[in-house]
């Protein structure tokens, strides 16, 4: 009854919050309206082959053909737009035939205003910068493919991926393995821990499991999505490796209603159903695996690797589109090797030649399983 209670007084104000969410339209805004918004672009554009793609925050703006966007810079687009709703809100604006334009401001003009710069917005920036400089190295030093899904793997960038392999990702049902998000989070710091925990006291593991966390958000860029997913995940295996499964699970619920309440458009955000989902997998579903044979490389690192899969299966379908009959067994045999590529692709970063022998043939290992199911 007591829980009951709880949670209707979350939905109650959940509900609330929703419905005092503003508008990021001019309240005059028609569908035939042209919108002039302006931001500063804190990423790399997305590219394509026939469009230039700009995400800012709910925005999603294409340009067509090849636009040189440098992070940092303050710029304005302009077009009609398309805004994608949910339940009476906006969740994301899509911007119609996108043209980039001046920042002056003529009259009558419907504008939205520049973002601010901040010292948050300077960190991103900062971050972004050095993420390139990371994604040069391993370009420089593996060839294609593998650059590619290294650098998806480890930092969520698709860089130069060529076309045939990203649609045997599409094909596989694996594409999510290239973007940097909550089930990262939550199977690096669950294998982390596990593996410290063989040599140091648990307290010790679950601190290290934590400067991992914090380590991964910081080289993956700090996107939004991957500090949530930090966040949330952080939290929850605390008290999990604190030998506290019921605490976990009680801290994982009260985090994402923190965090829903604080914004509620978290709920349509993919880095955090994806850590939601991904860290209930683990908490819920690998303590009912551990009923199954116990074989050591099993229960500690294949059964947290598949309890996540199994429990991020509905939101990947949901995001990535239709999931072929193939798609549980090519993720069985990839996913297992992604904290080792994530581990050995920082080392490629770090020092080189020298990792990238050793790195390649795990990188070809799944290339070749994704192209041999995906038809490639």
């Amino acid at each position: 009854m007591k829980r009951l209670k709880i949670s209707l007084v979350f939905i109650s104000l959940f509900v609330a919050r929703w419905y005092l969410l503003p508008s990021p339209l001019p309240s005059e805004w028609e569908p035939e309206s042209s919108i002039r918004y302006s931001a500063v672009i804190l990423s790399k554009p997305e590219y394509s082959d026939t469009q230039t793609i700009v995400r800012s925050g709910m925005w999603y703006i294409p340009i067509k053909g090849y636009t040189e966007i440098m992070p940092g810079s303050r710029i304005s687009f302009e077009g009609k737009v398309e805004p994608k709703m949910m339940l009476g809100k906006v969740t994301q604006i899509k911007m119609l035939d996108a043209n980039m334009v001046v920042m002056d401001r003529s009259a009558g003009e419907r504008t939205l205003p520049a973002q601010a710069g901040s010292p948050l917005q300077d960190i991103i920036l900062i971050l972004g910068n050095l993420r390139e400089r990371w994604v040069a190295t391993l370009q420089k030093n593996l060839p294609e493919p593998m650059a590619s899904l290294a650098a998806g793997i480890l930092l969520g960038v698709k860089g130069q991926m060529p076309q045939d392999f990203y649609q045997a990702l599409v094909n596989t049902g694996t594409l999510h393995i290239v973007a940097a998000s909550g089930y990262n989070v939550s199977i690096v710091a669950e294998v982390l821990m596990k593996l410290i925990a063989r040599v140091v006291s648990r307290g010790v593991a679950v601190w290290v499991g934590v400067i991992g966390i914090v380590g991964y958000i910081v080289i993956s860029g700090g996107s939004a999505s991957v500090v949530r997913a930090g966040i949330m995940g952080s939290l929850t295996l605390i008290a999990y490796y604190f030998g506290r499964p019921s605490e976990a699970r009680r801290i994982l619920w009260v985090t994402a209603g923190a965090m829903l309440l604080y914004s509620p458009l978290y709920i349509v955000d993919i880095g955090f159903q994806l850590s939601f989902v991904a860290t209930a997998g683990l908490l819920y579903l690998e303590p009912w695996m551990k009923r199954l044979p116990q074989i050591k490389f099993l229960s500690e690192y294949l059964y947290p690797t598949l309890a996540a899969t199994i429990a991020t299966l509905p939101v990947i379908v949901y995001h990535f589109g239709r999931v072929s009959w193939i798609s549980p067994i090519v993720n069985i045999l990839v996913l297992p090797t992604v904290p080792l590529i994530m581990g050995m692709t920082t080392g490629v970063i770090l020092t080189g030649k020298l990792v990238a022998w050793v790195t390649y043939p795990i990188l070809a290992y799944v290339v070749w399983v994704i192209r041999l199911f995906g038809g490639q």
